[in-house]
């Protein structure tokens, strides 16, 4: 097996291979996103301990909508 090029997988600036996502540390905090979608407290608080999730994590806007929607279209009792 040959070793692997290392211009194989060129990134681009923001360091993506694809160039479709920004790093990680740009990406706004779960607190930011409740903030900017006018995610309720409790819901907000709900949507951390299911997807168990720290404060200050880091997440695509995508993701935490996805996150928020699930946890509200969720049956109660888990069923």
């Amino acid at each position: 097996m040959s070793k692997p090029n290392e211009n194989d997988h060129q990134t681009n600036n923001q360091g993506d291979p694809g160039g479709n996502k920004p790093p990680s540390n740009q990406l706004p905090t779960v607190e930011e996103h409740a903030r900017n979608l006018k995610v309720d407290a409790p819901v907000f608080a709900a949507v951390m301990q299911s997807k168990n999730w720290a404060s200050g994590k880091r997440v695509p806007v995508a993701a935490f909508e996805k996150a928020v929607k699930d946890f509200l279209g969720a049956s109660m009792g888990g069923a």
